[in-house]
């Protein structure tokens, strides 16, 4: 063998090995680090080195955030379930109703309480709440004063107690970072300057579309599909001002930005409440990709999409609590049936606006299984139910065994079923407003993986000519499917994982400069 040949052998294919770990499996490459430095650390050569390794992973403790709603809750806690299981340990900060539920979660995982405030809405706010419109201006103000606003204080004391601990615990030997829920607010006070312990890193998590203005695209609330065209700009910059001011926005801006004075903040903006929870972390962690949503030529490089939620851990049937029917659903797809599911969702809990009409509109069909979920209410307490013999209901079923099997989901368009549905190639027919179901409806049908009803009743008409469309035109199913694979390019664990230790390595190079100085003063 030539002397070029050794070369190339032993110097430049070790390298070029390294590089494609790191690039294409950086976790695997982080999982052999964690194994070998440990070993190595107190060799002579090693230290003289003075190349500082990356702490272990079970050495890296994180703090995280959820916001005290089931629809919430449930999707943060998959998140720290994922990050659990690669070793890291996790203080879970959230309501006092998930207690139980935290705590079965994982070894790793420990359940600290939010202070002062009630989990959910009082009987005097629900009495309230009856008399306001769904859908309304006055029902989105009341909501989002209540979820945004009200709960601040005791969130962002909750959040110093904890990070008061971190500091107690670990002093300065370890980076303070901190994951949570985009609408958990008592992180925004502390962002903007008011006095106390700032994390060294914010990590917000966003299970829901894209809330940050941008220049290609109408205000988040709006629904609308961007303008086209040279003079698109302005149309959206106009569009973004007047939602600025309108009514409901003003409002709620004006008690959210008030409340954040009230605890300290000193950087003010006139942002709106949506615009701002984005804004102000240091990373933002999207649920979904790239290309179910709205090109934006102004994205900051921080947001970080990182796909679908993995699909649970298998267990058994018995385990899991299947309805007596599940079967059913085999035996139908077997014989050729089309599987449709409907589900009115957490909020939504009239169950005439979507369930009943779905279950009346396919009644005829014997080529159709239908699976309606109820979800917030009992079987039983359904008012009006008839329970058609080509339907089976229950309160709720696994969605990641039931998913699969679905030609099409008739939803409200909240947006873990929507993104559970297009990352396994299911179009959808979709009928809500308010919350976020303006937007994720609008892109639904304009990425052609489902039709919009535009509107939280539809009535039966409505919805048996859409589902019917859905199944008869390829091209819902067609597109369903291609945003499926682009869903497989993404990997929840490695996407955290990658953006955690690029914090942990920034920190490091920070500590480290920090420490020759002062070495250099002594």
């Amino acid at each position: 063998m030539t002397f070029t040949s050794r070369l190339l052998v032993f110097a430049v294919f070790p390298i070029l090995a390294l590089l494609s770990l790191q690039a294409w499996y950086p976790t695997v490459l982080r999982d052999i680090e964690n194994v070998v430095l440990p070993l190595i650390t107190n060799v002579p050569f090693s230290r003289n080195l003075s190349i500082p390794g990356p702490p272990l992973r079970a050495d890296t403790p994180l703090i995280v955030t959820a916001f005290p709603h089931w629809s919430h809750y449930e999707k943060i806690a998959r998140i720290a379930v994922a990050l659990a299981d690669l070793g890291y340990p996790i203080t879970f900060i959230t309501g006092r109703i998930f207690e139980q539920n935290v705590g079965s979660l994982h070894a790793n995982i420990t359940f600290q309480p939010i202070i002062g405030q009630p989990d959910k809405l009082s009987a005097e706010d629900y009495e309230v709440l009856k008399t306001l419109k769904p859908g309304s201006v006055e029902e989105r103000v009341f909501l989002e004063t209540k979820a945004f606003v009200d709960g601040m204080p005791d969130q962002h004391h909750t959040l110093q107690n904890v990070f008061s601990s971190f500091r107690k615990a670990h002093g300065s030997s370890k980076p303070l970072i901190s994951l949570y829920d985009v609408p958990f607010g008592g992180h925004i006070p502390i962002l903007l300057g008011a006095p106390g312990i700032k994390p060294y890193a914010s990590v917000a998590l966003s299970c829901h579309p894209l809330t940050l203005d941008s220049v290609d695209t109408y205000p988040f609330h709006m629904g609308k599909k961007p303008h086209i065209g040279s003079d698109a700009v302005s149309i959206h910059h106009e569009a973004n001002q007047q939602h600025n001011m309108d009514d409901a926005t003003r409002k709620i801006s004006q008690a959210f930005w008030q409340k954040a004075k009230d605890l300290g903040s000193v950087e003010m903006h006139d942002w709106h409440t949506y615009h701002t929870m984005a804004a102000v972390p240091d990373h933002l962690m999207v649920l979904g990709v790239p290309e179910f949503e709205y090109s934006r030529s102004d994205l900051r490089p921080n947001v970080h999409y990182f796909g679908a939620f993995p699909k649970d851990k298998q267990q058994q049937s018995s385990e899991l609590n299947l309805p007596e029917w599940w079967d059913d659903v085999a035996v139908a797809k077997t014989a050729g049936k089309k599987i449709v599911a409907v589900s009115q969702g957490t909020l939504g809990t009239n169950m005439g606006d979507l369930l009943l009409p779905t279950l009346e509109a396919l009644k005829d069909r014997d080529d159709i299984l239908v699976i309606a979920t109820t979800v917030a209410v009992e079987v039983k307490d359904v008012p009006n139910l008839v329970i058609p013999k080509n339907a089976r209901v229950a309160k709720f079923v696994p969605y990641d065994l039931l998913i699969p099997k679905l030609d099409v989901l008739v939803n409200n368009g909240g947006f873990g079923a929507v993104i559970s549905s297009l990352s396994q190639g299911v179009p959808m027919v979709l009928a809500g407003t308010g919350q976020d179901k303006n937007v994720t409806n609008t892109i639904v049908d304009w990425k052609e993986v489902g039709i919009n009803l535009g509107r939280i009743d539809p009535t039966v008409d409505q919805l048996r000519d859409s589902i019917f469309k859905v199944l008869e035109e390829e091209k819902y199913r067609r597109n369903a499917i291609a945003m499926s694979k682009i869903f497989e390019r993404y990997n929840l664990s490695e996407v955290f994982d990658n953006v955690i230790q690029d914090i942990v390595r920034r920190w490091q190079e920070v500590e480290s400069g920090i420490r020759k100085n002062d070495a250099f003063r002594g």
